[in-house]
């Protein structure tokens, strides 16, 4: 878990930090130890120089105080031996037995220097030895000297062991300290989950408050989070819609075929009757079949699977195919088509003609008697725009920004008798926006009410 790991990384952070701290302070106290060891032995050799030099160079004299010095036990415990060339002049009792004259190294060139001492452990202690070169009255004599550092070597490793128990204990506080710390990190998060617990089909509308002080770094999870569930609230809105007017779509034409059934199985007919009453069960059989095609073919879209056939051709022929379909509706409402422009476009020639064909549908359908209907064609950027304009009643401000909804009807009442199922239920302009979305293009509309409508579709450039 994130706790888990939070805890693990401060504990081991935090040992991190005591273990280099503590390396610091042992290392620091080895050093300070064995420069004061040497700080001893290079001022016990000067205070031994000046002695010989008061007693004008009298080795027994040097001897003498030598063995007044060491007689004893003192804080900083040292024995020495005084040799005139192998011949040993004299010594402190009973260091000839742990510390021979062979284990010392030879004697300092100039200033005793680290590089002079020589460490021996014997008889349960730890010496540093050295030997250092003086001038007599006789001759030359050399002075080995060895400091006993076994109670500063004990002061070490008892400082060793309190660090080892101090290690030991610091684990589990700071494993507590990092569960408490990880805790209150996670706090906010936890707060997050129980929100997201309390959003349901039912409560859609729930947010995370952004009033709370949440940190820094969750804030753009919050404002993400709430923009998720906004757009969740907003489809499943949308679900509910289109859920609830496809079951109207599907219950119409079933009831009307229902009805025509009953009726004309209330009695015996003539052959005409019932020719009359299959026609139309066929037209409404046509107008599900056509409806479940649309609703497959923008299911379709959604996944972008549906494979484009894409080609190079004339806008303008492809246009006049679809005005030549709608002229005769358009007659007979009294409209009149009119079409200018040419361009090519890398596009599916049959979307193509399906998107212009919904959009002039509708152009053609809320025309007044007697105006005209516009279709434009014009290049652009490499691509191809397409408007249709009719001088129709226009749409209101609050419909436009639903118009490309399926089953969407800015007027909801209006007479679908003869239509073509596509635009009859809504999902024409929807279809058109899934045909322009699949080449990569948009579709706009701009209307005045009693000015007219404008749909402006644009196919881009082939990226090839």
């Amino acid at each position: 878990s994130i706790a888990a790991r939070l805890t693990l990384l401060y504990t081991l952070g935090a040992m991190a930090a005591v273990a280099l701290f503590a390396g610091l302070v042992d290392w620091k106290l080895a050093d300070n130890f064995e420069i004061e060891h040497l700080r001893f032995l290079q001022a016990k050799a000067a205070e031994l120089e000046a002695d010989l030099d008061d007693a004008s160079g009298d080795p027994h004299s040097l001897l003498a105080e030598i063995l007044k010095e060491t007689a004893g036990t003192r804080l900083r415990q040292y024995q020495a031996r005084v040799l005139a060339g192998s011949q040993l002049l004299g010594q402190t009792p009973g260091m000839a037995r742990t510390l021979p004259p062979a284990r010392f190294p030879p004697p300092a060139a100039g200033a005793l220097t680290r590089a002079d001492l020589r460490p021996l452990t014997a008889s349960g202690h730890r010496w540093l030895l050295a030997s250092l070169p003086l001038r007599s009255a006789g001759g030359p004599l050399t002075v080995q000297l060895a400091l006993d550092v076994s109670r500063d070597d004990a002061l070490i490793a008892e400082f060793h062991r309190a660090l080892a128990v101090f290690f030991l204990l610091l684990v589990p506080l700071l494993v507590l300290a990092g569960r408490w710390v990880s805790a209150r990190a996670l706090a906010p998060l936890s707060r997050i989950a129980r929100a997201a617990e309390a959003v349901t089909p039912a409560r859609l509308a729930a947010r995370i408050p952004e009033t709370l002080s949440w940190p820094r770094e969750l804030v753009g999870l919050v404002d993400t989070f709430n923009i998720m569930l906004a757009r969740l609230e907003e489809a499943f809105g949308r679900l509910s819609r289109f859920s609830a007017d496809l079951a109207h779509e599907l219950r119409t034409p079933l009831s009307n075929l229902r009805g025509e059934l009953e009726v004309c199985l209330a009695r015996p007919r003539s052959a005409a009757e019932y020719r009359a009453t299959l026609e139309s069960g066929l037209e409404n059989c046509r107008r599900l079949g056509a409806l479940i095609e649309n609703l497959l073919f923008l299911a379709r879209a959604e996944r972008a699977d549906l494979a484009l056939k894409r080609e190079r051709f004339a806008t303008a022929e492809a246009a006049g195919w679809v005005i030549a379909q709608h002229a005769s509706s358009a007659a007979a409402r009294g409209v009149r088509i009119e079409f200018r422009g040419a361009a090519e476009v890398v596009a599916d020639p049959l979307l193509f003609r399906q998107a212009l064909s919904n959009v002039l549908a509708n152009a053609v359908r809320h025309a007044p008697p007697g105006s005209t209907v516009t279709v434009g064609l014009e290049p652009l950027d490499g691509g191809v725009k397409i408007y249709v304009t009719n001088r129709g009643k226009g749409i209101a401000p609050e419909h436009l920004a639903h118009i490309f909804e399926r089953f969407y009807r800015a007027d909801p009442a209006r007479d679908r008798g003869g239509e073509n199922v596509s635009q009859g239920s809504g999902l024409g302009l929807s279809i058109v926006r899934s045909i322009l979305e699949l080449h990569g293009g948009h579709v706009s509309i701009a209307s005045r009410p009693s000015v007219g409508t404008t749909v402006t579709l644009y196919f881009p450039a082939a990226t090839e």
